[in-house]
């Protein structure tokens, strides 16, 4: 079973993506999103155990990426984003998601990267306009909620080791799916969050394609 952290990475990272891609991924039955170019995270999480049994994992990611990307039906387009999410999931014992609570939110070709392959990516001062979400059983409502201004640098710092893989995810009403490819290394991340230190207790650069597909109803899986 997969673990409780990187569930939650992953419900972070699905809140991102369909963020970035705009309201028509999130509208339709059935998309897909590919993107190929260079990428960061930073991610600094943990998780704890509740006395019910339950465990609550809660953190902040910051997730950069400068390439290009196309979704279903559209041109490609190349462009940058950089996107913050800070988030709080709740699994019961058996990993499924009871509550998921923060906010999230994606900036677009603002110009503020500066990239060296896999061994550099810097982050210039970069506001970040805000979603509050909170999702549980009966499903998710959402909200504006500020902005938030991050900046920092990811300096690769371990070897270069090729990717490959995919992850498939159901909750129930929509199937998603991802694959990835390219290289990637560890990464050193030092920055700020509205001026307050941000240390990630993981990091990692890489280069390569991704996938993205979502299928919500009757479609096929």
């Amino acid at each position: 079973m997969m673990s409780h952290r990187r569930l939650g990475a992953v419900v972070a990272a699905l809140a991102a993506v369909i963020l970035m891609a705009g309201p028509a991924l999130a509208a339709q039955p059935q998309s897909v999103f590919k993107a190929s170019g260079t990428s960061a995270f930073a991610d600094d999480s943990s998780c704890t155990e509740n006395e019910d049994g339950s465990t609550t994992c809660a953190g902040t990611l910051l997730d950069v990426f400068a390439g290009k990307s196309k979704e279903l039906g559209t041109s490609t387009m190349f462009s940058e984003r950089i996107c913050y999410n800070q988030f709080s999931d709740t699994f019961d014992p058996t990993g499924e998601s009871i509550e998921s609570t923060g906010v999230f939110g994606c900036a677009l070709d603002t110009g503020t990267l500066t990239i060296d392959n896999l061994t550099s990516i810097t982050l210039a001062e970069t506001e970040v306009s805000l979603v509050e979400f909170v999702c549980d059983n009966d499903g998710c409502t959402e909200s504006p909620d500020g902005t938030v201004v991050v900046e920092g640098t990811f300096t690769g710092v371990g070897p270069i080791s090729s990717q490959k893989g995919k992850f498939r995810f159901d909750d129930g009403t929509c199937f998603f799916a991802d694959a990835q490819k390219g290289i990637s290394r560890e990464a050193s991340f030092s920055g700020t969050v509205n001026g307050d230190p941000f240390a990630a207790e993981f990091a990692f650069i890489s280069q390569g394609k991704f996938s993205f597909r979502t299928t919500c109803g009757g479609g096929p899986r």
